[in-house]
């Protein structure tokens, strides 16, 4: 049976909210987990890449727990520039889940102070090297491979994590937020690198250009990991 994975990106819920249902990021998050109901798609398992809490707030992650929860599904969430890593585990405390032969592990790229990411290669291939090869999938808030050429937008040692998955072809496809774009590559070897949208704010990405808002897309992705290995998605807007 293929694993269905409901992937949301950058909530950027806060400890209070607005009631602003333009802009208030409780409401974006209610509209896009609606439009993903509507898809009739039920997801067996939901991962967040990050930037859960605009202020790094515990009310923020504990919110964004509640609005998960109709969803009765095991909730994997990775820190983002804008939260608090211990805030963040605190609520959503498993980084790794292993379901019907394939493995989710959640990477922290977040840095206090830095907007960019940043990755130990050596300490996450460690993690996985200590592990099975089944299919693997994993998620963290920074793209190693970006649309745009912005620092800000960059991952700081992706460069060396693309070049260690070749080594580990088991690992099939990254998750990534912190764009607010939902874009789509792949590294020289094929893995795929899957940018979820925002549901608060849509974001465009080409080199140094960043275009932010103007009907671009906010939602979700649905990622389906398939029997034989493949993975394959579709961005649903909200």
């Amino acid at each position: 049976m293929p694993v269905r994975v409901l992937q949301l990106s950058d909530t950027h819920l806060t400890a209070a909210h607005s009631g602003n249902a333009r802009t208030d990021p409780d409401h974006l998050l209610r509209s896009a987990l609606e439009a993903h109901r509507r898809t009739g798609v039920h997801a067996d398992v939901t991962v967040v890449s990050g930037d859960l809490a605009d202020d790094g707030s515990a009310p923020a992650c504990r919110r964004l727990a509640a609005a998960l929860a109709p969803l009765r599904t095991p909730v994997l969430a990775v820190p983002g520039n804008h939260d608090v890593p211990d805030t963040v585990a605190e609520t959503f405390p498993s980084d790794l889940l292993e379901t019907q032969g394939w493995r989710i592990l959640g990477i922290d790229t977040s840095r206090p102070g830095d907007i960019h990411g940043t990755i130990d290669t050596a300490a996450e291939t460690n993690r996985l090297d200590a592990l099975d090869e089944r299919p693997t999938v994993l998620v963290l808030h920074h793209p190693p491979l970006s649309p745009s050429a912005i620092p800000a937008f960059q991952l700081v040692g992706g460069g060396e994590l693309v070049a260690a998955l070749r080594e580990r072809p088991y690992v099939k496809a990254l998750l990534t937020g912190h764009l607010h774009d939902p874009f789509e590559l792949r590294t020289d070897t094929g893995v795929q690198i899957l940018g979820c949208p925002s549901t608060l704010i849509g974001f465009r990405h080409t080199g140094d250009d960043t275009v932010i808002g103007e009907g671009h897309i906010v939602g979700v992705r649905q990622v389906t990991l398939h029997d034989d290995g493949t993975v394959s998605s579709t961005v649903v807007a909200s």
